[in-house]
Parts: C-alpha cells; sequence; structure tokens
C-alpha cells in the first residue's frame, strides 16, 4: 500500500511539472516563456528593432513590446514559445 502511494505520488508530481510544457511538431517539448509586460502603458511606442518571438498564438512578432501590445489588446495569455519565426 505504501508503495502504491509513493507511486501515485511520484506520478502527480511529473504531471505538476510538466505544467508549463506545450507539445509541438514532431514530439519536441518546449518550455514557454512569459513576455514581461507589466511596465508597459496601453499604448506604448514599441522599438523598431527586430528580435523576432513566436506567440503561442502561431503569430511571429517583430519583438517582445508588440506582443505585449497584442496581450493588451486582445487580454488573451499569449507567451513566447520561441526567439525566431513561428
Amino acid at each position: 500500500m505504501a508503495m502504491h502511494l509513493w507511486m501515485v505520488t511520484l506520478t502527480l508530481a511529473a504531471f505538476l511539472a510538466m505544467d508549463g510544457e506545450v507539445q509541438v511538431a514532431a514530439g519536441r517539448i518546449v518550455f514557454l516563456r512569459m513576455p514581461i509586460c507589466e511596465h508597459m502603458a496601453e499604448s506604448p511606442k514599441c522599438p523598431k528593432t527586430p528580435k523576432l518571438i513566436c506567440g503561442t498564438d502561431g503569430v511571429t512578432y517583430e519583438n517582445e513590446c508588440h506582443l505585449c501590445v497584442t496581450r493588451i489588446k486582445t487580454k488573451e495569455d499569449i507567451q513566447i514559445i520561441k526567439d525566431g519565426r513561428c
């Protein structure tokens, strides 16, 4: 009985540890990154510096600021999947 409870606990811990992961094509696991938007006003002026990032909505953003603007406008929890194009 104690061994069974221990295995259930380990299994549950493994599922909780995977909470911030997204399954994508080819079985690759990607860890999401939250953009830093808290300091931004309702309509900030984003820098023109391109630093492409891929959002969880499948959109490639010019940089993190543009992703934050979309988060503010849509009130969606868009996070960063990876640097670069989607």
